[in-house]
């Protein structure tokens, strides 16, 4: 009677990748880098393109988790 609805369960793969990728391009993640110099460096070059994307990764799993897409 009580069935789950597998389908929304999806919504979940870009909620958690986009806050991943958040916390990647403000520099909470990774916590202790290999090379922080490389980090910093990855970061220049992504983090503010990150900074925009993840949000609305973010955005989009959430509607898709409660069923509007």
């Amino acid at each position: 009677m009580n069935e789950w609805n597998v389908g929304n369960l999806e919504g979940l793969i870009p909620i958690l990748g986009g806050i991943y990728g958040l916390l990647m391009a403000k520099g909470t993640l990774p916590r202790n880098a290999r090379d922080p110099d490389k980090m910093e460096l990855w970061r220049r070059k992504f983090g503010r393109m990150l900074k925009i994307i993840c949000p609305l990764i973010f955005v989009f799993g959430v509607l898709q988790f409660i069923g509007v897409l």
